[in-house]
């Protein structure tokens, strides 16, 4: 078992998973292989981003503030490095592992849980539905395209289909 004091989540870093130990703290999956560091995985992620620059406070803020996307907000780790975290829980869940956006290949359905492909072809079960994460995924595409690239997009999706219905039968 590979143990660090700190981890940097870099473009390697595939994600990080709660570990309950009682002070390895975390599991990080990375392109060179797994490593446990004493940080959970929420101080991991805030320490990170003041590394790239600024506080996960402060990056949260200005993504609801440009998205509106209050709950499970994937948050950017360096706009110019394109590397943004989905969390598959509330970052303060106890469950929450966080995924590196850009090395997602595919998300398998099983149930009511998931399987997550990454491009190395490394498998993990997450017990969130696919449904869930895939709309994880909608979110950090949106963010992606808002601040790590110069594209001037502007996105019209909506996220409740409750809301989408009762604006068709208004339209009518």
């Amino acid at each position: 078992m590979d143990m660090m004091e700190e981890y940097l989540i870099t473009t390697s870093t595939i994600g990080l998973f709660p570990n309950f130990h009682s002070w390895l703290q975390t599991k990080t999956l990375d392109w060179d292989g797994e490593f446990y560091i004493e940080d959970k995985p929420l101080d991991a992620i805030s320490n990170s981003c003041l590394h790239y620059g600024a506080s996960y406070e402060g990056r949260k803020k200005s993504i609801v503030h440009r998205t509106n996307f209050k709950q499970k907000t994937p948050m950017i780790i360096s706009e110019a490095q394109g590397m943004i975290m989905i969390p598959t829980h509330s970052p303060e869940h106890m469950y929450c592992a966080w995924l590196m956006y850009h090395h997602i290949h595919k998300v398998i359905p099983n149930g009511t849980s998931c399987t997550i492909l990454f491009h190395n072809n490394v498998k993990v079960d997450l017990t969130i539905s696919a449904a869930v994460m895939r709309q994880q995924m909608q979110k950090a595409a949106v963010i992606y395209n808002l601040f790590c690239t110069d594209q001037k997009i502007n996105f019209s999706f909506m996220m409740d289909p409750k809301k989408r219905k009762k604006r068709k039968k208004e339209e009518k």
